[in-house]
């Protein structure tokens, strides 16, 4: 895709959007939601900047129905009921809005994640982590798509995906080496662990939600067929290979528990 050079780098959201919901409710999945929901509790705005919020919004919108490659500019305008012209006040093209809603997406769903409760295990941490990433995934499905159809095309948007993902990662390498005996792990292997597992759970979100591939989901729906149980079995995974035998104590469900109790048999 032919790109202009005032596009060479993606613009960063000028304050990264946090997720809004009503009091007394959890967060917002849907970032189509979201972004509906912020934009009707932002202080008043002019008529300007509610028309380019009307588009982003419909960008998303129809992002989220039909993809990257066969959304058009009509179908955004007609989304948030406005001119074509008017789309071109804002916006370059579709890859112009397209860049930014997304760029703003992968901040607000760095955000999105859960802290660590205090007094909660590495598993519970983990667990509830892979929780709200599954969820978030399912919320987001036709996004998670669009990033990966814009990644491939944009190199600018690939980079910023990948200090997204390193930055994840390195939180998370910063967790393993706190609670590891002092220098048992170094930062680098604890950083390589965490891309590792990283890219295990990119690789199932993309066969579970963006492109399902039948075999596995039939799978999980005989092994793991909710959610949580998938986020136990996935934290599983994650806690035996930076944790070892620390053992855990949580319920979890049964493929989960055959995972976490699992002992090799030592080569005859």
């Amino acid at each position: 895709m032919a790109t202009t050079a005032k596009r060479g780098k993606t613009r960063a959201p000028r304050t990264p959007p946090m997720a809004v919901a009503p009091v007394g409710s959890g967060p917002i999945l849907r970032y189509a939601d979201h972004l509906q929901n912020q934009i009707a509790h932002a202080p008043k705005r002019t008529k300007g900047e509610r028309t380019k919020d009307a588009l982003k919004v419909g960008a998303i919108r129809v992002l989220d129905d039909v993809g990257y490659h066969a959304m058009r500019v009509s179908d955004v305008c007609e989304k948030a009921e406005v001119g074509s012209a008017t789309f071109y006040l804002y916006f370059e093209n579709k890859a112009d809005i397209t860049l930014q809603v997304l760029t703003e997406y992968l901040a607000w769903s760095a955000e999105l994640l859960p802290e660590r409760e205090a007094g909660a295990s590495a598993f519970d941490t983990i667990r509830a982590t892979n929780h709200r990433w599954l969820q978030a995934g399912r919320a987001n499905a036709g996004l998670l798509r669009c990033v990966l159809q814009l990644g491939d095309e944009e190199p600018g948007f690939r980079e910023l995906v990948h200090r997204s993902n390193r930055t994840w990662y390195e939180r998370i390498a910063r967790s393993i080496v706190r609670r590891a005996p002092e220098g048992a792990m170094s930062e680098d292997a604890a950083l390589l662990a965490s891309y590792s597992l990283g890219a295990m759970m990119d690789e199932m979100a993309r066969k579970l939600i963006v492109y399902p591939d039948p075999d596995l989901l039939a799978l999980t729906g005989r092994a793991a067929p909710t959610d949580i149980e998938l986020a136990e079995f996935f934290a599983v995974l994650w806690h035996r290979t930076l944790y070892g035998s620390l053992p855990i104590t949580s319920e979890v469900s049964p493929v989960a528990r055959s995972m976490a109790g699992l002992d090799l048999r030592p080569d005859a």
